[in-house]
């Protein structure tokens, strides 16, 4: 499988314009600020909703400290509802909506509730709870009619830390400090959300300069490095031909058949690499072999040949120029499997190959070389036409008959300015992503008449 011209990615990117930039842009900080939000959101509920836990536990048991006194251990030990009074004293004039005493030994010695609390009492009862050991205490939070309860149990300890009963309270938290609370809850996760969105507003301006930045150093050397696949095609295409016009003639002749065919953007690019490169292998060919005008024998022929694996070899070291391989390699491979280097056959040739094999007999046979004079126009259908399914891949072939009248009308006889001018465009839309506002400002004129033309 052929590496392509520019990564994916990297290919994405240059192609979009600067609406589309900033458009994804700030479409993945939208989602970045998102799942931040979400993640930290949670963090925060969580730490906040222990640190809440932490309070209200303080406040029971603050309450709670009244019975946490050794100096109660007395009446633990005799009968505790002796003292129901004070202790529902006490639950009057507290927080508390019950309270539950227990002796050493764990079993329930007094019990008093401020009203009627049986369905609060039937949650409690529900939660089984532990007895804690000395220092430790039992926490649980319920929920009962809209109320918020924290029912505590704490061991009663002695001056010399021994437990002489338990203390069970059902405190419940009053209403301005649920909102108060719940509101701290609610502050934490705005900040946290707010804090983010400026962050990415912030980020917003920076991460695209910095992109600009990139993109403008992308595009200029991806301009430099097509300027000089350029310069070096049309130095190969002057070694045997007048003029480097071939070059250009062949590459828009490739470009327009394979979009007509629906190849993808990327398979173009890697055709127009191709076309420009697909005798860079007969730098290694001697000018009498390459410039005569007769017949080869056959030792010249052979070695005529060996210019694609000259080209293969000029091109495998360059990651930017791999993409060229298949059109460098096996242009001159036939359909029914007598070409060369490796006498593939049918569809085992590359497409792009197959392609360009059509277009580049085309332009040999309808321009002048120096060692031979044009063909006219039907006499070279005629040609192809006879080449098909032996030379030509015949659905190829068929598509480009269908183009080939508008193609020889334009480029044939033109003179190399325009082809050049005609090229350029081309390379734009396929390699820069400015396309479309170069094309918004009426500078593609002649790839929208040609996409018409093939439409």
């Amino acid at each position: 499988m052929n590496e392509n011209l520019i990564d994916d990615f990297w290919r994405m990117f240059l192609r979009l314009t600067p609406y589309e930039l900033k458009k994804s842009i700030a479409t993945r900080l939208l989602a970045a600020w998102v799942v931040l939000s979400i993640v930290l959101g949670i963090g925060s509920y969580y730490f906040e909703s222990k640190q809440i836990d932490a309070f209200v536990f303080s406040l029971a048991a603050q309450a709670a400290k009244h019975f946490n006194n050794p100096e109660n251990e007395a009446a633990f030990l005799g009968n505790l509802n002796q003292h129901r009074s004070v202790v529902e004293r006490f639950l009057k004039d507290s927080r508390f909506a019950g309270i539950r005493l227990f002796g050493s030994n764990k079993k329930l010695e007094l019990e008093t509730w401020k009203t009627d609390e049986s369905r609060l009492l039937s949650r409690i009862e529900k939660h089984r709870h532990t007895f804690p050991n000395e220092g430790d205490s039992h926490y649980n939070k319920i929920i009962d009619g809209g109320n918020l309860y924290v029912q505590i149990v704490i061991p009663l300890t002695s001056s010399d830390k021994r437990i002489y009963g338990y203390f069970e309270g059902i405190y419940e938290i009053d209403s301005i400090t649920v909102a108060t609370l719940e509101q701290r809850i609610i502050t934490s996760l705005l900040i946290i959300v707010m804090v983010i969105g400026i962050t990415s507003l912030v980020l917003y301006p920076f991460i695209l300069s910095l992109n600009r930045e990139a993109t403008n150093l992308s595009d200029e050397l991806l301009q430099s490095n097509l300027e000089l696949l350029q310069s070096l095609g049309s130095a190969i295409a002057k070694r045997d031909s007048d003029t480097d016009a071939h070059n250009y003639r062949v590459t828009l002749y490739a470009i327009r058949l394979a979009k007509t065919m629906g190849r993808s953007n990327a398979e173009i690019e890697s055709l127009i690499v191709g076309a420009f490169l697909h005798d860079v292998g007969k730098i290694g060919i001697s000018d009498q072999i390459l410039l005569n005008p007769g017949k080869l024998t056959h030792d010249e022929f052979e070695i005529m040949k060996t210019h694609v694996i000259h080209g293969k070899e000029i091109i495998q070291h360059s990651k930017w120029l791999k993409c060229a391989h298949d059109v460098v390699l096996f242009h001159h491979e036939r359909f029914d499997g007598t070409g060369y280097p490796q006498g593939l056959k049918g569809k085992d040739i590359p497409i792009n190959a197959r392609l360009f094999a059509v277009v580049d007999v085309f332009d040999a046979l309808t321009s002048k070389r120096p060692y031979k004079n044009s063909l006219s126009f039907s006499e070279s259908m005629n040609i192809l036409h006879a080449g098909s399914g032996s030379l030509f891949d015949p659905g190829i072939l068929v598509v480009f008959e269908r183009i080939a009248p508008f193609l020889y009308e334009e480029f044939c006889h033109a003179d190399l300015s325009y082809l050049q001018r005609i090229l350029k465009d081309s390379l734009t839309k396929y390699f820069h992503r400015d396309y479309s506002k170069k094309l918004k400002q009426g500078g593609l004129q002649n790839e929208f008449m040609a996409s018409t033309i093939d439409s």
